[in-house]
């Protein structure tokens, strides 16, 4: 009886009558029925969350979550937020003006001009989405740098997200209420509770 998280059959319905009713709605995509951190995993992962995207789904839940939910994988949630980002990228609205088309540029070089030094490519090539788990290298590119997997490629990105990110201190505010919430807590329930 464990339902399965990566089927096809219901996406888009929940949303489509949460926009129909005017509703907050969340979405449970970025999850797979796999057993690890695989082809199958990445599969449903990027199809879930795409089509519950496109479906409008306010907030993607359960991303990194596989065997149905039963497991959870930080290499998996990693690849999620990889899949998110092309997600975010592929369905941005695209800018058309001046700046962005260039014309003066094209007008300038001609058919047969190097765009690759303009002041104009200088300034917007950084504005593409560019990965950082998907490796877009030559073969031996990729084999000389060790031919790591995406699932290796994600575990070493949480290696180091876990021993180098700090995150910011709550501020003052959020904490003080934090604390009076756990006081709150604390003394109804008898037990001891940690501060913020």
């Amino acid at each position: 009886m464990v339902d399965p998280y990566a089927e096809p059959d219901h996406r888009g319905v929940a949303p489509s009558l949460a926009h129909h009713y005017g509703l907050p709605m969340f979405s449970l995509a970025g999850g797979s029925d796999s057993k690890a951190v695989d082809q199958q995993a990445a599969a449903e992962a990027a199809l879930t969350m795409l089509v519950d995207a496109l479906a409008g789904g306010h907030l993607i839940h359960d991303s990194g979550y596989l065997e149905s939910g039963l497991t959870g994988s930080l290499a998996q949630l990693a690849i999620c937020d990889e899949i998110a980002a092309w997600i975010r990228a592929a369905t941005a609205p695209v800018r058309i003006d001046d700046e962005t088309l260039a014309l003066d540029v094209i007008d300038a070089l001609g058919p047969d001009g190097s765009f690759l030094e303009t002041d104009h490519t200088i300034a917007h090539f950084r504005d593409r989405w560019y990965p950082t788990l998907i490796d877009r290298a030559s073969h031996s590119a990729w084999t000389a740098r060790g031919g790591r997997t995406m699932a290796e490629r994600a575990a070493a990105r949480v290696d180091e997200l876990l021993a180098t990110h700090k995150p910011p201190p709550l501020p003052d505010a959020v904490a003080a209420a934090i604390d009076d919430i756990l006081a709150r807590a604390a003394a109804t329930s008898g037990l001891s509770m940690p501060r913020a």
